[in-house]
């Protein structure tokens, strides 16, 4: 398993980092993260693929068209973003996603 710190990789060990420095580190960098409101996860995971995921592991006894809808759903949110980390999408960026997705829809389709 490995932790990404300043865009490197870098392997978890049992004894945790190799020196008080280094972890002082990436803990300052994951609290950056939190206080931007980023999520802070191992790998950073394009949004497109984890709403698939999401579909494919909660959605699977739906209807033909409510999987309709949540694949309209999963083109809004590629046009919208296309491949970016999931860790990098803030809660403004996706508020901003939601307004302009909202924009012309009843609020029951935006739900």
């Amino acid at each position: 398993m490995a932790i990404t710190i300043s865009n490197k990789e870098k392997p978890i060990r049992k004894s945790g980092f190799r020196t008080k420095k280094e972890a002082q580190v990436a803990a300052a960098e994951v609290e950056d993260k939190l206080n931007k409101g980023k999520a802070v996860v191992m790998k950073e995971l394009p949004i497109d693929e984890y709403f698939e995921q999401w579909i494919s592991l909660y959605k699977t006894k739906i209807s033909d068209a409510t999987m309709k809808q949540y694949q309209y759903s999963l083109k809004a949110v590629k046009n919208h973003f296309g491949r970016d980390p999931i860790q990098n999408i803030t809660r403004q960026d996706y508020q901003r996603f939601i307004n302009d997705f909202g924009a012309n829809k009843a609020k029951e389709t935006v739900q």
